[in-house]
């Protein structure tokens, strides 16, 4: 199933100048995907990549494109590609449409009231490669989701496996994490 995204209400002028890391000149391919992630990226305003999903690393999907809305970046892990993707676009629009996610933050406005997620600060991680050849140093969340029953992983009675959803950044009121803005 794929799901369908409204285009940005206004156009915009597509990325220029070279992706840094990339040569064209020695692979063709690469400018030929860069160019299509470009178009994606002035249409809609972001792009949704995908990757993993080999043994010992889970499935994960991640924005391209929230850096120049001026959000951060977003990733989720261990989900099925469709299922990231709704996600991440639901992210994109809200953020189009003026949101703004900070860690720490917990919410259900891209679920259901009894399915929160919560966005935790990503230090570094090699899955955000492209959007640092777009936009150089970029701030990346991860988009945490909750399990079949509404509860998030470090929570008491998660069904999901530990490694289901591997987490890249501090827990929320865990030990040295800082209060989310406005606390």
């Amino acid at each position: 199933m794929r799901f369908r995204r409204k285009p940005k209400p206004e156009p915009a002028a597509a990325p220029s100048g070279d992706v840094p890391g990339t040569d064209a000149a020695q692979d063709p391919s690469a400018e030929q995907v860069r160019r299509d992630l470009e178009r994606v990226i002035d249409r809609f305003g972001w792009a949704v990549l995908h990757g993993g999903g080999n043994p010992g690393d889970p499935r994960w999907s991640t924005t391209v494109g929230l850096t120049a809305l001026g959000h951060p970046e977003v990733i989720v892990l261990g989900l099925p590609f469709e299922a990231g993707e709704k996600y991440l676009n639901l992210v994109g629009e809200a953020v189009r449409g003026g949101a703004r996610f900070d860690p720490g933050v917990t919410t259900t406005a891209l679920t259901d009231a009894t399915s929160p997620v919560v966005f935790l600060r990503v230090d570094d991680d090699p899955r955000t490669s492209v959007a640092e050849q777009f936009y150089g140093a970029i701030e990346v969340l991860q988009l945490v989701w909750p399990d079949s029953t509404g509860k998030l992983p470090w929570e008491e009675g998660h069904r999901n496996p530990p490694g289901a959803q591997p987490l890249l950044g501090s827990v929320p009121g865990a030990p040295g994490t800082p209060p989310p803005p406005g606390d």
